[in-house]
């Protein structure tokens, strides 16, 4: 059911990627508005973002076998770091020629146009959409602990920015200060990069078992602790796995214990935590407590 839901909502981000990049590009070379073309390039690597994403939802939810004891989640961090990379070489491309077109147009003002009225309400639409886009993303990203669906929601949120600096240049356009569609693609690109540098340091982060916030840990320690039977806690080791988490723990339990009594303790905590939190499993290492 969720790889349903998954596939269902990236199938509609699909759609309504083509859709925005057709009318952004079509109307923004007819309507002479450079921000609203830039606007649809970053559309256009949405679709191949949509496709990525239909692929690697298929793979990530694949049970765990043999070769891969823990499952194949990882594959979606994988994914986030190409999508990084692949953000940040189209945002790079689209600054040059950005700053080209603006040098091109105060060296000969003849070459700037302004752009035409209904560029304006096909920037409107676009943004009213890609607001909606960013919606179902967020929320079924949210619901599914989808890192994949959570880094393509980033995007649509980033879109979201984007597209408002191009209705911004094009009302700014209208009223005669054409440089300004230069101007706003430029920050596009900015924002685009800026998106590709995030989502980098995030896939870093699910790719080299980093541990979560101190908070997590924290509220991990202090529900084991509050487990009847364990009277301290050794060591702790929280590392991530995608959205979720692998714990490693070390407690001391009465030495006078018999083993079936100290083993009803480790499952005890092992329950508790994997119940309590977002936890894969939770390993325990009983030892006996000293002073």
């Amino acid at each position: 059911m969720r790889k349903n839901i998954l596939r269902r909502v990236v199938l509609i981000s699909l759609i309504g990627n083509i859709v925005l990049t057709l009318i952004k590009l079509i109307f923004g070379l007819v309507g002479r508005s450079e921000s609203l073309f830039s606007d649809g390039v970053n559309s256009f690597v949405d679709i191949f973002i949509s496709l990525m994403l239909l692929v690697v939802i298929k793979v990530s939810s694949k049970k765990a076998d043999s070769n891969h004891p823990y499952g194949h989640e990882k594959y979606e961090g994988i994914l986030y770091l190409f999508l990084s990379l692949f953000i940040m070489m189209v945002a790079t491309v689209l600054g040059y020629n950005s700053i080209k077109n603006l040098m091109d147009s105060m060296n000969n003002p003849s070459l700037t146009n302004q752009p035409m009225l209904f560029t304006l309400l096909v920037a409107i639409i676009a943004l009213i959409i890609k607001i909606g886009l960013y919606m179902i993303n967020y929320k079924t990203a949210k619901t599914y602990h989808s890192v994949a669906l959570y880094a393509d929601s980033k995007n649509h949120l980033f879109d979201i920015f984007s597209t408002l600096i191009s209705v911004i240049s094009i009302i700014l356009a209208l009223f005669g200060m054409v440089y300004f569609e230069s101007v706003a693609s430029i920050l596009i690109a900015l924002f685009i990069f800026y998106a590709g540098i995030k989502m980098i340091l995030d896939a870093i982060s699910y790719l080299v078992d980093e541990a979560p916030d101190l908070d997590v840990i924290k509220a991990i320690k202090q529900q084991i602790l509050s487990c009847k039977g364990v009277l301290k806690l050794d060591d702790i080791k929280v590392r991530k796995h995608m959205s979720q988490f692998y714990v490693d723990v070390e407690i001391s339990v009465d030495k006078s214990l018999s083993f079936e009594a100290a083993h009803e303790i480790s499952e005890n905590v092992h329950d508790h935590i994997e119940d309590k939190f977002d936890v894969i499993h939770c390993m325990v290492h009983i030892n006996p407590y000293k002073k």
